[in-house]
C-alpha cells in the first residue's frame, strides 16, 4: 500500500517523541515562550562576591512579556528596596537549545552578564555569569504569581 511506510515512521517518531518526553530521555524543555510569560517574584542572591564586589542580593519582580520575534520574551526586571520596587533593566531572551534555558545578554559600560533561565511549571532557576571568565555572579530563584 502506497503511503503506509511513511505513516508507519511519522507514527513511531511521534511515539519515540512522547516516549522521551515522558521519561526525560531526550527530551528537552519546550522552547515555548508562553512558559515565562507573566510576573515572576523571587530572589537574586549574590555568588562570588570577589568577580562582583558591588553585587547585594535582592528581592526581585521579573515581568515577561512576549518579544519582537514570535519566539522570543522581553524581561523587564525590578527589584524591592524598602518595599519599593525599583526598575533593574530589561532584555531580550531567545531559548538556547544546546542550553536547554532561555538566555540572554546584558552589556552596560563596565560589565557583560549572560543570563539564563529554567523554567519547571510554576518555579523558575537560574544565574547570571561575568563575561569574559565566565565566573557565575548571581542565583535567581522565582515563583509565578
Amino acid at each position: 500500500m502506497p503511503g503506509v511506510t511513511s505513516r508507519w515512521l511519522v507514527s513511531l517518531t511521534a511515539v519515540v517523541a512522547v516516549l522521551g518526553a515522558t521519561t526525560g530521555r531526550g527530551a528537552q524543555p519546550p522552547a515555548d515562550p508562553h512558559v515565562l510569560l507573566g510576573t515572576w517574584r523571587g530572589t537574586s542572591v549574590c555568588t562570588d562576591r570577589v568577580a562582583a564586589p558591588a553585587c547585594n542580593d535582592e528581592d526581585v519582580i521579573y515581568e515577561f512579556k512576549p518579544g519582537a520575534t514570535p519566539d522570543g520574551v522581553h524581561w523587564v526586571a525590578d527589584k524591592i528596596v524598602k518595599g519599593v520596587r525599583e526598575p533593574m533593566g530589561e532584555l531580550d531572551l531567545a531559548f538556547d537549545a544546546v542550553e536547554a534555558c532561555w538566555k540572554g545578554a546584558y552589556t552596560g559600560p563596565r560589565v557583560t552578564v549572560v543570563w539564563r533561565l529554567s523554567v519547571d511549571g510554576t518555579t523558575m532557576t537560574g544565574s547570571a555569569r561575568l563575561m569574559p571568565g565566565n565566573q557565575t555572579v548571581r542565583k535567581v530563584n522565582l515563583r509565578k504569581d
